[in-house]
């Protein structure tokens, strides 16, 4: 009589150990899922910040070349209208070089 509680006591302490083995193994595996998702959207942000980090240069390369051809144009105009001025004032000069020398 006294050996059939105690057997009940043993099988359900049994019971117990095994539930807390077979939570913990769940848990550890939810643990391994887990990390290896995190893992997965690490990687997937890193991969989309790389590639918005791409188009970003690429955006700012093509404004700096943008910007580069604006600029060399301007300065063709500025070099064409001093070359222009420095036209006309050639024949003063040589007018008043002349002058000089033989007046």
């Amino acid at each position: 009589m006294v050996g059939e509680p105690i057997e009940k006591i043993k099988k359900a302490e049994d019971n117990s150990k095994n539930q807390i083995k077979d939570a913990q193994s769940e848990s550890d595996k939810m643990l391994r899922e887990a990390r290896v998702e995190v893992e997965e959207i690490v990687a997937a942000a890193k991969k989309q910040v790389a590639e918005e980090k791409k188009l970003i240069i690429k955006k700012a390369e093509e404004e700096a070349a943008k910007t580069v051809a604006q600029l060399q144009q301007e300065n063709e105009v500025a070099k064409e209208k001093i070359r222009a001025t420095a036209e006309s004032n050639k024949a003063k000069a040589a007018s008043f070089i002349t002058g000089r020398v033989i007046g």
